[in-house]
């Protein structure tokens, strides 16, 4: 799989130098990193535009691969031999577009089928129309819907949807009329399983920890009020079985799940956030809580917290509203011990991930970036402006575009001490991280 993007919330960049795009999976369980770091590797490759076109570049030194000329495209899924994507931001249209011939037509996948959200697995598309129709087609087909029909009742106000071990999560209308959150196996056989009433906002908040899944599902989808206590977790087996809600007698605010994000088996919620300038949010008046897998809520910090990432033995590593780093230690349901970093000006945690298991967490912060190491100092990866950061779990290192070098394609080990030129071509954007 691609990269993937997960925004929740839009805020002012503390960094200057430094873009991250929020490339992980949020999977990421507590392992020794030494163990985690054997799964990682650097074979991939890294697909960006230069002077509007699009090119990849293989991370074994291969020389650079021109893919389109006068690409402007957005939400690049690969699957097979092909990447598909959207022409603009607000397009409905599907495209298809060859990976091993530059010259072919880029092809409307979509047919006669508005697609409103779309995503691939494998060697297959999933696609939902603004009929409510989820399709799964293979990548070699020429439209949409030759493929396999998997569900005709999806709720097209709610249509981001998440395809994982072999079955596809989505807002469904039950009996024709009430939101809730289903699932069906990806192949369309078998009957519907409908785990909970309401709606995952986005497909952020379908989580898998170990072997157990977490939807943080809102109760009252349709309503339009600025903040309303209608956010209810649940647990489930992966493997199957039925969903408990964990917190139904007490719904966290909205908009405080809103401005959170998962943190290992918990997940961060601000208390009384506020709406800020735009679409982001005003943490100054705010505190940090948790919300574990029992239901308990652990409040971690005096203010609003950015950001977080789980370390593994109930540690947490988080950024607070006011740009500062901490660990914080959790023990008998409350904080126990907090270690401030020695950093300022922070913006993003970030835990690199192999197969589920953390490898690295990295902080990025106006000075730069640095790796958190298991003592809980600073390594920083030194010897570059930061203006663009890009990473995906399995792919070691991170990849990022040089100011330092006129703005090209570098690759740095997550060390900070080994780094590789990639390209030749000045980078504008980095679209993706793919293992084809």
């Amino acid at each position: 799989m691609g990269m993937n993007s997960c925004v929740k919330f839009t805020r002012k960049m503390l960094l200057p130098l430094l873009a991250v795009l929020l490339a992980f999976t949020g999977a990421a369980a507590a392992a020794p990193k030494a163990q985690a770091a054997e799964a990682s590797s650097t074979d991939a490759y890294v697909y960006y535009v230069s002077d509007g076109d699009l090119y990849r570049v293989r991370t074994d030194g291969s020389p650079a691969q021109l893919i389109r000329e006068n690409f402007f495209g957005v939400e690049l899924k690969p699957a097979g031999d092909y990447l598909f994507h959207l022409f603009d931001e607000k397009s409905l249209t599907l495209l298809k577009l060859s990976m091993v011939d530059s010259k072919a037509k880029a092809a409307d996948f979509g047919g006669d089928h508005d697609i409103l959200y779309f995503t691939t697995e494998g060697n297959f598309v999933y696609c939902m129309d603004d009929k409510g129709r989820i399709y799964r087609a293979p990548a070699e087909a020429k439209k949409v819907d030759e493929g396999t029909l998997i569900a005709d009742m999806a709720d097209t106000k709610h249509p981001q949807f998440t395809v994982l071990d072999g079955k596809v999560y989505y807002n469904a209308l039950k009996n024709g009329r009430t939101i809730w959150v289903a699932a069906k196996s990806a192949d369309g056989s078998g009957t519907v399983q409908w785990i909970a009433e309401g709606a995952l906002s986005s497909s952020y908040y379908l989580h898998k920890e170990n072997n157990t899944l977490y939807f943080m599902v809102d109760t009252k989808p349709m309503e339009t009020q600025y903040s309303l206590n209608s956010m209810v977790l649940y647990s489930m087996p992966a493997a199957g079985g039925t969903a408990k809600a964990l917190n139904a007698k007490a719904p966290l605010d909205a908009n405080a799940v809103f401005s959170g994000m998962w943190a290992g088996d918990h997940y961060l919620y601000n208390k009384g956030v506020l709406p800020g300038s735009g679409d982001g949010y005003d943490y100054s008046k705010s505190k940090g809580f948790l919300i574990d897998k029992s239901g308990k809520n652990i409040q971690l910090n005096q203010t609003g917290v950015y950001e977080i990432a789980a370390l593994g033995g109930n540690k947490f590593v988080y950024v607070d509203a006011k740009g500062k780093a901490y660990v914080s230690t959790l023990a008998n349901g409350k904080v126990a011990s907090t270690k401030a970093i020695p950093l300022t000006d922070v913006g993003y945690v970030r835990n690199l991930t192999s197969g589920g298991k953390v490898r690295s967490t990295a902080l990025f912060a106006e000075s730069g970036a640095y790796v958190l190491n298991a003592d809980l100092t600073l390594t920083k990866m030194v010897g570059v402006e930061w203006d663009l950061c890009v990473y995906k779990e399995d792919v070691a290192g991170v990849f990022y575009v040089n100011a330092g070098d006129n703005g090209r394609l570098y690759w740095m080990s997550e060390d900070g001490k080994t780094t590789k030129k990639l390209a030749d071509e000045k980078v504008s954007r980095i679209v993706l991280i793919s293992k084809n």
